[in-house]
């Protein structure tokens, strides 16, 4: 117990982290296994996730057959797009977020309007500026190109088409779930310190940025192996004129509870909705809030916050560096002030995050 509470190390002249911090490290790691997703029967099948894995990329789904999910989430981004916002058959307002993480949540979208994977996949589906489909279109893809796949897993194609969105939202999220950022440095680091109370596997750069990732708060917001509380924060990004004011989990906790695939839904395979039965959508901290992202991956995943309106992650830095403005509704983050780093804090706060990069050899799949 004494070398798990020492001071971390990492050789020479490098920053040391106290004890209180250096428990906190150990809570960063390893990834944990994925949170079970009660109101999909099939959520942890490898049928259901093998065909997912197919509709995944069928541009079968959309309309004139030029989208499918992959295309706005490719693998080789770590499932994002690189674009600032979502542009599919038309032009969308936030950033596309990234898949790895859907094992884990209990939210969904950057305002948390679903409760679960299945329940968001048929927004994507049926949305006009995205994949631009109907549910009979849904259906009658499946009948004409997946049918045999589809009765393999969930039986006889029903009657009523959506009842097959939610069941092809079911075999997505079961492939999503089979997705995970994968083993970083940061993780090996981890172990080692778990194991012989310090590491040389950060250098001095990286060990100085990690200790100010500790120290000035980010892991307040960005805490546990993935890096996220899986919450909502107004942080007071500037919105942007397209699309009006977003005021994010302020209306995705109303859209939540009303929308039918929901937890208490007809099509979900269970009632046990703890998170749904206790949600209170007048929260007065919600205007403008949006969910926390993982950390995990960031270098991969540029541009930046809920509306890609943030390049670079220097940019991300120099934003909470200064905190400019104010918000437009409610306010901001209580426990945000300005940092004021230096040019060479924010290059070892980089140089820490990506660190959280999974290693080559570490795969996206479990």
């Amino acid at each position: 117990m004494a070398g798990l509470l020492a001071l971390v190390l990492c050789g020479c002249d490098q920053a040391q982290l106290d004890e209180r911090q250096m428990s906190v490290v150990q809570t960063l790691s390893p990834i944990p296994e994925p949170v079970a997703r009660e109101s999909n029967r099939v959520a942890d099948r490898a049928d259901a996730a093998a065909f997912g894995a197919v509709l995944f990329s069928d541009a079968g789904f959309s309309k004139g057959g030029s989208h499918s999910c992959a295309t706005c989430h490719d693998p080789a981004r770590h499932f994002t797009d690189g674009k600032r916002v979502a542009t599919a058959l038309g032009e969308g307002t936030r950033n596309v977020p990234t898949i790895e993480t859907v094992a884990w949540q209990s939210w969904f979208y950057w305002d948390g309007r679903a409760d679960s994977g299945w329940a968001q996949a048929r927004g994507p589906l049926l949305n006009p500026i995205e994949m631009g489909s109907t549910p009979a279109q849904v259906r009658q893809h499946v009948l004409d190109v997946h049918q045999d796949r589809f009765e393999a897993v969930f039986g006889p194609v029903p009657e009523d088409p959506e009842d097959v969105v939610a069941l092809v939202g079911k075999a997505l999220e079961a492939f999503e779930r089979t997705v995970t950022p994968g083993a970083a440095r940061f993780d090996r680091y981890v172990a080692e310190v778990r194991q012989n109370g310090s590491s040389d596997l950060l250098n001095e750069s990286e060990a100085r940025g990690l200790k100010r990732f500790l120290s000035d708060g980010c892991v307040n917001c960005h805490n546990g192996p993935l890096f996220t509380d899986h919450s909502f924060h107004n942080i007071g990004v500037p919105q942007v004129a397209k699309g009006g004011l977003d005021v994010g989990r302020a209306i995705g906790a109303v859209d939540v509870l009303e929308d039918p695939s929901n937890c208490l839904g007809a099509r979900s395979d269970s009632k046990d909705c703890p998170e749904l039965r206790y949600l209170d959508p007048s929260f007065p901290d919600w205007p403008l809030a949006f969910k926390t992202p993982s950390l995990r991956n960031l270098s991969h995943t540029a541009p930046y916050m809920h509306d890609g309106s943030i390049a670079t992650l220097d940019g991300v830095l120099v934003f909470y560096s200064e905190l400019p403005g104010t918000p437009l509704a409610g306010h901001r983050e209580l426990t945000l002030e300005p940092l004021h780093l230096s040019d060479g804090q924010r290059a070892d706060l980089i140089a820490f995050l990506k660190t959280l990069d999974a290693e080559a050899d570490s795969g996206t799949t479990r």
